[in-house]
């Protein structure tokens, strides 16, 4: 193999074992809910998970629960459906 063909293979296996790994993620995201909300008085601030903008009171976010491999649970929380959707583009 000459030099350009060992680095065409190298770049080959890469890939391969990315999307390998990427694929092991997605299958492991157990999604338990999505839903939409809404910020009342008092409540704590809470920023896009996507893309950091802050989520204001009286304004519409998306929220998706996530159950982790050991049973317990994550929220996301996203400004817009557009950033969701960027995060978890299979929901």
């Amino acid at each position: 193999m000459n030099g350009q063909a060992e680095a065409e293979q190298s770049l080959t296996t890469a890939r391969c074992a990315m999307e390998a790994s990427s694929n092991a993620v997605a299958t492991e995201l157990n999604i338990q809910n999505k839903s939409t909300r809404i910020l009342v008085g008092g409540s704590p601030d809470y920023r896009c998970d996507y893309c950091g903008q802050v989520i204001s009171e009286q304004v519409r976010y998306s929220g998706v629960t996530i159950r982790n491999s050991d049973g317990g649970i994550t929220e996301h929380f996203f400004c817009e459906e557009e950033c969701m959707t960027s995060q978890y583009p299979d929901i």
